[in-house]
């Protein structure tokens, strides 16, 4: 009697161990399975490129310096998802109008590095100091960011103020997106790992993809989208950004930048699904000498969408 109890109890415990290795193995091996990185950027890459890299302290940062030598420097700034290329409408008529244009590739996008660090304000500023210092570009700037690269300029502005001459702002994040909540999710251990894998970053790109369909060679960007994440440590750097502090309240910056003297152009569409009318006037009462402009049935890409009325209203703002 003793004998069956013994084997029904053995029988049991196989099950239960059994069963606990399916519920770790079976998503472990989903995982593993799902990960698209499969090429390194490195320096052989590169060179297959093309393109201009500089090293950092951080990385090496992919950039284009095109107009003018002797123009005024505007340096853009790409938002999350989107590389430097989402700037080509701007450099054409910014450079045509006289302005020298440095654009660049923030760590974790298009061909530069995706360095194993914490991806926040400090992070992405110091970048771009390193940048200009590496280039020799001393005199102030005017400084326009997209998105999460307004705020990348925002708070660069608003601590290095004598590196910046004057700033522009297109949907810029203020304090994270309207429908946040799979970015919340994605801060969680654990569980935001599986999800930036296996939905998020196919979700970001598909999300991109949509943004640049305006584009006149919006599939050959479609498939530079496809190609940034299977490049090794796009995914890891995509979810520390998303959760450092740099997709969070940044109002203490645009705070700053109200108390300086300097020009400031913010350029919004009504439409815009990430950026909602709330957070633009939470921009205004921080900066209360800002320039708003509202681009009418206008959604979030407004420099694609609206191409021409963004051109003119950027270039006449830094003119004056």
């Amino acid at each position: 009697m003793s004998a069956k109890k013994g084997t029904g109890l053995s029988k049991w415990v196989w099950i239960t161990i059994a069963i606990v290795l399916a519920v770790l193995l079976i998503p472990t091996a989903i995982y593993i399975a799902a990960d698209r990185e499969k090429k390194t950027l490195d320096e052989a890459t590169r060179q297959q490129l093309g393109g201009n890299y500089v090293t950092l302290s951080n990385g090496v940062t992919h950039y284009q310096l095109a107009g003018p030598k002797d123009g005024e420097m505007v340096v853009l700034v790409h938002g999350a998802t989107i590389p430097m290329w989402i700037w080509d409408p701007q450099v054409e008529a910014l450079t045509q109008a006289g302005f020298q244009v440095l654009r660049y590739d923030l760590y974790g996008r298009g061909y530069s590095d995706r360095p194993d660090a914490s991806y926040n304000r400090e992070f992405y500023r110091k970048q771009l100091l390193e940048l200009l210092d590496n280039l020799d570009i001393k005199k102030p700037v005017d400084l326009a960011g997209m998105s999460l690269g307004g705020a990348i300029a925002t708070d660069f502005t608003a601590n290095y103020p004598d590196r910046v001459r004057s700033l522009v702002l297109f949907a810029p994040v203020v304090n994270s997106v309207k429908k946040d909540t799979s970015i919340k999710m994605l801060r969680i251990p654990v569980m935001g790992d599986f999800l930036m894998r296996l939905v998020a970053t196919k979700s970001m790109t598909k999300r991109a993809s949509a943004l640049v369909e305006g584009m006149s060679n919006s599939e050959q960007r479609k498939q530079s989208l496809q190609e940034q994440i299977t490049y090794e440590g796009f995914e890891g750097a995509a979810l520390s950004m998303f959760r450092g502090d740099a997709m969070r309240d940044c109002r203490d910056a645009y705070r700053a930048v109200g108390k300086q003297n300097r020009k400031v152009l913010l350029v919004w569409g009504t439409e815009d699904s990430d950026i909602s009318r709330d957070m633009i006037d939470e921009i205004q009462k921080a900066i209360p000498d800002v320039q708003l402009y509202v681009l009418e049935g206008v959604g979030h890409q407004l420099n694609i969408e609206s191409v021409q009325k963004v051109n003119e209203a950027v270039i006449n703002f830094l003119k004056k």
